[in-house]
């Protein structure tokens, strides 16, 4: 088996990954693990990667030379420049011949379960990939990414908030030399002002000590959006399957399987209620068959019996019928010609 083969055969298998499968339950923490390591990053939320940028460099690092780094923008701050992201991503998809469908639409919008699916199914490709090298690859993520536009500077999380972290720590720069020179002009503070000194400073470490309190808030609202995703991936767990018993009610009406067993038992099992006991899986199949059975019988026998009558010769003592001939015909034959020659001697 050669290597190109291989390969096809993973990215197959990748595509049709199904949302029960066990790459959907990798949690957010483990996501970011990964990805951080992969990519010498620091993500620290699962919708940061919801430019498309990341998406890039994950297929980067597994297909060394398919993806033109530099087209992707790791400075991607619209949806526009996110949309490039991902036609360069489309583009690999297309040269590897992945079926994936990439849903751009809701990446972009930096929704979290979205991301964190999109992101869920890349562990499992890459993972499928690099089964003989336990998830290890050879790969220089700060130099590839100096390829790309903004990617020299990029870590991930903070990026477009680098320059506003910075500006506080410049303000307290100058504050602290501006000190010296108050302290020059008013060298003879009085008795009072010297007093206030140590109450405003114990107030000012009272101050700064004040925005560690909010801990548990950010634990709380830590949980609560976990327990949103919670219910947004149990909605759409609920609506992907209702969608296949709608798809498996309306294939059991189609006139074409009419009278087929197996439609017979999933309809007992699709219109079961829980307030009915559920029925037993084997019995409602060998139930289903000894009907079809019956009815195939009685076909056969209905079909044999008709074959019969029409073979059958008809009775030797049974009544001639009568043929009927047309009045044209009367008239023609030998028993009416003397009555019309008498007809005409006469006229």
């Amino acid at each position: 088996v050669t290597v190109a083969h291989f390969l096809l055969v993973v990215m197959a298998a990748a595509s049709s990954v199904g949302m029960m499968n066990d790459t959907f339950f990798v949690g957010r923490a483990e996501l970011l693990a990964w990805v951080n390591d992969l990519l010498a990053l620091s993500l620290t939320k699962v919708e940061q990667v919801h430019p498309g940028h990341i998406f890039c460099q994950i297929m980067d690092a597994l297909h060394p030379g398919v993806v033109p780094m530099h087209k992707v923008n790791f400075e991607a701050k619209t949806e526009y420049d996110s949309v490039n992201n991902y036609k360069v991503l489309q583009s690999v998809f297309d040269k590897l011949k992945i079926t994936k469908n990439i849903e751009v639409a809701k990446l972009i919008k930096g929704r979290p379960l979205d991301n964190l699916e999109f992101l869920q199914w890349m562990k499992c490709y890459f993972d499928q990939c690099t089964l003989g090298t336990g998830g290890q690859v050879d790969y220089n993520a700060l130099e590839r990414r100096e390829k790309s536009k903004g990617g020299s500077s990029f870590v991930g999380g903070g990026g477009g908030n680098s320059g506003a972290a910075s500006k506080p720590k410049a303000a307290r720069g100058s504050a602290a030399s501006a000190a010296p020179a108050r302290e020059e002009r008013a060298s003879r503070p009085s008795s009072a002002r010297a007093r206030a000194a140590p109450a405003s400073s114990s107030a000012g470490a009272a101050a700064g000590a004040k925005p560690t309190a909010p801990a548990p808030k950010e634990g709380l609202r830590l949980q609560l959006e976990e327990m949103k995703m919670q219910v947004e991936r149990a909605e759409q767990e609920r609506d992907f399957y209702f969608e296949k018993l709608t798809d498996v009610e309306a294939l059991c009406q189609r006139p074409e399987f009419a009278g087929n067993p197996l439609i017979a038992v999933l309809e007992k099992f699709l219109y079961f209620e829980g307030a009915t006991e559920k029925p037993d899986m084997d019995a409602a199949i060998v139930e289903a068959l000894e009907t079809a059975g019956q009815k195939v019988k009685a076909r056969v026998t209905e079909i044999e019996t008709g074959a019969a009558k029409a073979s059958s010769p008809p009775a030797a003592d049974a009544p001639v019928p009568a043929q009927k001939t047309s009045p044209a015909a009367e008239l023609a034959s030998p028993s009416r010609q003397p009555l019309a020659n008498a007809e005409n001697r006469s006229d």
